[in-house]
């Protein structure tokens, strides 16, 4: 396998984990109402199940509504995606709660150019992840 070949499987496979972690997300909230955020325990489950909040870290109640933004957002833009028509109500409400993950670019060594939070708090660490699995995934 050459070095482009194992870089084109690797941004595949990086694609695929974002992917399911953005319809992870736009998925906590169901049809018939059931919310997996709902409350900001619920909240801090989820995001530590996700892998994305440390065991002891917990959630304000700014925070949590922050996350039930964003994942409002992302679902509306997501619901507009899919029906090939554009929101840019959302996308703009998307793009501030995002924007709590404090991106910045990382130079490797080698060159490569990546993403990762600037922020200390762990709420903003979680959301970075978020970002960049948005990013990646569309």
């Amino acid at each position: 396998m050459t070095n482009q070949t194992a870089s084109a499987t690797s941004a595949e496979g990086a694609g695929s984990a974002a992917s399911a972690l953005v319809n992870l997300l736009a998925g906590t909230v169901a049809a018939e109402g059931t919310d997996q955020l709902a409350t900001r325990d619920d909240a801090a489950d989820w995001l530590r199940a996700a892998k994305l909040l440390a065991d002891d870290a917990t959630l304000t109640g700014s925070e949590h509504n922050a996350l039930l933004r964003l994942r409002d957002a992302l679902r509306e833009v997501l619901a507009a995606r899919g029906a090939g028509t554009e929101d840019p109500d959302a996308a703009a409400r998307l793009t501030r709660a995002l924007a709590d993950g404090r991106l910045v670019v990382t130079v490797s060594p080698s060159g490569q150019a990546g993403l990762a939070s600037s922020a200390r708090a762990s709420y903003s660490s979680a959301v970075a992840v978020i970002a960049i699995a948005v990013a990646q995934a569309w």
